[in-house]
């Protein structure tokens, strides 16, 4: 077992090469064909690894994006902290991605995995698993971010909302812009400016479709 303050052991290099060279496999898979036609026998022969070692470190494909996004995000999920009860969450982590934004390598792989588009089935279907998995992630988050007695369907339905207008704001996104456009500091201004407005649309009950964005 690793002690604090001691370097890590090439065991946990190897670890961490490991993983890297899976995580770059897919960013150049990604850009030949759409992630849901990807196997783990492509990637892992794009990783120098094997099909057992895959799944060593990950469940399957969806898994792997799930937890690159996860890492692209933890730090603004670590700027959570105990959401006030007298305020709307929605409101809360508006301001907050106003304050922190979002990070740029998150919008560079939702760019990459957009590449070739979303407009089949199989795509659909492995949006809805990754951004699921990211659900049942955020609820847990907000579960130590909340009070204990709080009733556990609000925090399901808060974390599946916060979700899913992470998803229509990357739909959104994604459908204005040209693919393989570059992912500067206009599109990332312009994917947070989507993310604003899909959760001020959660904030205010979507009862009125026509409210300002800034109220």
């Amino acid at each position: 077992m690793e002690q604090p303050g001691q370097p890590p052991s090439r065991r946990e290099l190897n670890k961490v090469r490991t993983r890297e060279s899976i995580v770059e496999a897919l960013r150049t898979l990604v850009r030949q064909q759409p992630v849901h036609r990807i196997t783990v026998d492509m990637l892992a022969e794009e990783a120098g690894i094997s099909r057992r070692t895959f799944f060593n470190y990950f469940a399957g494909i969806p898994a792997l994006v799930s937890e690159i996004i996860a890492v692209s995000t933890q730090h603004l999920a670590g700027q959570i902290e105990d959401l006030p009860t007298d305020v709307s969450p929605f409101r809360y982590l508006r301001t907050l991605i106003a304050e922190v934004g979002i990070p740029t390598d998150l919008i560079e792989w939702l760019a990459l995995l957009n590449l070739h588009g979303s407009d089949d089935i199989g795509a659909t279907t492995f949006e809805r698993t990754v951004w699921t998995d990211k659900g049942a992630w955020l609820e847990q988050v907000l579960h130590s971010r909340l009070p204990d007695a709080i009733d556990p369907l609000y925090v399901a339905t808060l974390a599946d909302t916060i979700m899913t207008s992470f998803a229509a704001a990357e739909r959104s996104w994604v459908a204005r812009r040209a693919p393989g456009a570059a992912v500067d500091q206009a599109a990332v201004d312009d994917f947070t400016s989507l993310l604003e407005q899909a959760l001020a649309y959660a904030e205010h009950g979507w009862a009125t479709p026509s409210f300002r964005k800034d109220s």
